[in-house]
Order: C-alpha cells, then sequence, then structure tokens
C-alpha cells in the first residue's frame, strides 16, 4: 500500500512539474532542417505570445512572425510545400498541433506580401494561387461599400471589430468604428495649430493649449462610457509643451520652457513632475527605459513612439521607424519591414502614391495619402479606412487610433 502511495505521489510530482515547465517556459532559439529549408526559429515571451520564423534555401529567405497559439512548443514547423511560377516562389508552411496554413513569397530575390501581389494582380500568383486551393486558404480583401457622414466618406466594414480610428475637427473629434461613427464637442472655439492630442487606455486625450495663459485644462473621451470630460491641470503647463508618448497609461509630457518633465495620469486626474533634479530625463527607446542628460534631452523633441531613427543597415531612407522587433520604413512610396536580427532582408508590404505621413502603432500601420488614411495589417492587408478632405491641408497631430 506505502509503494502504491509513493508511485501516486512521483506521477503527481512529475505531472505538476511539467504543468509548471510548460507555463514558465522561457525565450528559446532553435534551428533545424525540413528537407531543403533550414529554419531559425525564436518565441518571444511578451503580452500576446509570437514566433519569428527564418527560414531559407539556397535562393530564397522567408522572414515571417507567427502570432498562434503553440503552446510555446519548439520546432513548430511540421511540413513546407513550395510553389513557382516564373519569378515568383511561394512556399505554404504547416505547423504541428495547428491546423493553420501561411502562405509566403518572394519575387524575384525580394519578399513581398501576398497583399502586394493581390494589389498588383500579378499573374503568376494567379497560376500558384489554382494550386493552392486544396489549402482552403483565405486572402484579405477590401471592402469599398462607402459610409457618408458629415464630411467624411468611411469605407466601415474595412474597419476591425476591436479598432477605434479619431479625427481631430477643431472644435471636437469624430469617433469611427466599424459599428459606430459620432462627433464628440470638445470646445466652443476653433482650435487649429499644434494639437496635443494621444490616446491612452481607454481615453482620447486633448490638452488644451490655445491659451497664451498655458496649459491647464485636459479634455477626454471616455471609449466605454461614450463621454466627453474635463479637468483641470494643478500644475500648469506653458504653451511651449508637447507629448512625449504614452507608456503604461501614463501620458508623458514635457514643457520646454521649464525644462521640466511630466506624467499625466487621466484615470487619476493628476500630474506628477518626473523627480530628476533638472539633472537626468526619462526616455522610452522602443518600449526600454532610459535616461538622458538635460543638454541631451532638450538637443531635440523627444518622442517615445516609433520616432524616426538612422540605421544604415536597414535603409537609407530617412523614413525609418522601429516597433518591437520590426523596422518599417518607405522608400520611393513603398512601405518595407525588416526583421532586427536580419536587416539587410526587407518584405515589400504595399504600395501607394504619395505618402505624406504614417504612423505604427500594435504592429498595424496608419498611412495617409493626400486625404485618405489606409491601414496596413498582416491580416487584413491594405485597407482604404476613410477620407477626410481637411486632411489635404491640414494633417499634422489630427488622426489617432485606438486598439481593444
Amino acid at each position: 500500500m506505502k509503494n502504491i502511495k509513493k508511485i501516486i505521489l512521483i506521477i503527481i510530482i512529475i505531472f505538476v512539474t511539467f504543468c509548471i515547465f510548460k507555463v514558465i517556459k522561457k525565450e528559446h532559439t532553435v534551428k533545424y532542417k525540413i528537407d531543403k529549408y533550414s529554419i531559425k526559429e525564436h518565441f518571444y515571451i511578451s503580452n500576446d505570445h509570437y514566433y519569428d520564423l527564418i527560414i531559407k534555401d539556397k535562393k530564397n529567405t522567408y522572414i515571417y512572425t507567427l502570432n498562434i497559439d503553440l503552446n510555446k512548443n519548439k520546432k513548430i514547423i511540421k511540413n513546407i510545400e513550395e510553389f513557382k511560377s516564373n519569378e515568383l516562389t511561394c512556399i505554404v508552411s504547416t505547423y504541428k498541433k495547428n491546423d493553420e496554413k501561411g502562405v509566403y513569397c518572394n519575387l524575384g530575390k525580394q519578399q513581398v506580401s501576398i497583399n502586394y501581389l493581390l494589389n498588383t494582380n500579378n499573374s503568376d500568383f494567379k497560376k500558384i494561387n489554382k494550386k493552392l486551393k486544396k489549402y482552403n486558404l483565405k486572402f484579405p480583401k477590401e471592402n469599398n461599400t462607402k459610409k457618408y457622414y458629415k464630411n467624411l466618406i468611411i469605407y466601415q466594414k474595412n474597419i476591425p471589430n476591436d479598432n477605434l480610428y479619431f479625427i481631430w475637427n477643431y472644435k471636437g473629434v469624430y469617433v469611427i468604428g466599424n459599428n459606430k461613427v459620432s462627433y464628440k464637442k470638445f470646445l466652443d472655439y476653433d482650435l487649429y495649430d499644434n494639437v496635443m492630442d494621444c490616446v491612452v487606455s481607454d481615453y482620447y486625450v486633448l490638452f488644451d493649449n490655445s491659451s497664451v495663459n498655458g496649459i491647464e485644462n485636459v479634455y477626454y473621451y471616455d471609449i466605454n462610457k461614450d463621454k466627453v470630460t474635463s479637468f483641470k491641470l494643478k500644475q500648469k503647463l506653458t504653451k511651449d509643451s508637447y507629448i512625449n508618448g504614452v507608456v503604461e497609461d501614463l501620458i508623458y509630457v514635457t514643457d520646454r520652457k521649464q525644462k521640466k518633465e511630466y506624467t499625466v495620469s487621466i484615470k487619476d486626474k493628476t500630474i506628477e513632475e518626473i523627480d530628476n533634479d533638472q539633472t537626468k530625463y526619462l526616455v522610452y527607446d522602443n518600449y526600454k527605459k532610459k535616461e538622458l542628460s538635460k543638454s541631451d534631452y532638450f538637443m531635440n523633441d523627444v518622442f517615445f513612439d516609433n520616432n524616426l531613427i538612422v540605421d544604415k543597415k536597414v535603409t537609407n531612407s530617412k523614413e525609418l521607424k522601429k516597433e518591437y522587433n520590426y523596422y518599417y520604413f518607405i522608400e520611393e512610396n513603398k512601405l518595407y519591414k525588416a526583421l532586427d536580427t536580419v536587416k539587410s532582408e526587407k518584405i515589400l508590404l504595399a504600395e501607394l502614391d504619395n505618402i505624406k505621413d504614417w504612423l505604427v502603432k500594435d504592429r498595424e500601420v496608419i498611412l495617409l495619402v493626400d486625404d485618405t488614411i489606409y491601414s496596413y495589417t498582416e491580416q487584413y492587408g491594405l485597407r482604404k479606412i476613410l477620407i477626410a478632405n481637411e486632411l489635404n491641408y491640414n494633417y499634422e497631430n489630427i488622426y489617432e487610433m485606438w486598439k481593444k
């Protein structure tokens, strides 16, 4: 009887240990081969676990991020099948313990997104796509159904369920989602230039910098309550202030004139000066906390969210931004990305004429072309979101995006 109890106890210990190991398993990098392909797989521990995969043969390299639940397993690829037509080569990856399949293509020596091939009506992809029918794959499609609201044209069916877009309209903001469109008034007077706004947590926030006496009033739209509220800052900011960015539900604001850095909490309706003795200032570089000296901090305005950076190993373009482990950049109106561990291998995502402004937020790229806002994601491809005539004339700091 005692032996049986010991055996049962050992089994329980082994089972609990296994479960704990599965839960706390850390990041990993593994290399392995399937047929002619060499695979490098890196698993990240983050808010949403994901894999970076680099697949190579003698001619082509395929790089992509996989956001599916594979229980943190290693060597997740089960099989790779190749399809070719002239200069286009595509592979289909299938995964262990998951029925999802991915298609990745190289046009010549350039990796391109499926969205790019679809938008350019690539004839070779049409041929390959016929062979892919056995996989029952679904590619993103743009829906050009229009909804008219005041001065906006909205492609509402192209907006994901979890997204809202905001357009400032001098006295208030348009709130645009896939099942709602509304206008929320903030002010009784027009606010045109140098709009200080941002999105934090579940709020669209506006700092009223219209007064020459400084910034005292903060207005915010509560997404959950569908309501506009305001409060006064206990510490008034000078008009010569700007928003650095948002980190962990706090808005970082710098007052250039007073040479001070603050955090503002919308939830608590508070403003706090960062206790730096005016010698060290906090910055966040790609979500990593750093400190700068006073002279370095005030040499140029410091922005936390995908500020333009320089890395000649990625591109000579000045339009280079980084989020998480990817660089995003624009060359000749083409949108690219590159993995930070393989900087030389750029991936062509989309092409649009006359891109004049763009943002990167949570792996989504927002592109402004003339009076039109587009969105690019790996899941949905390139989609037209809305048209606002005012964007032809004034577009700096007047559009924002929120994701649940």
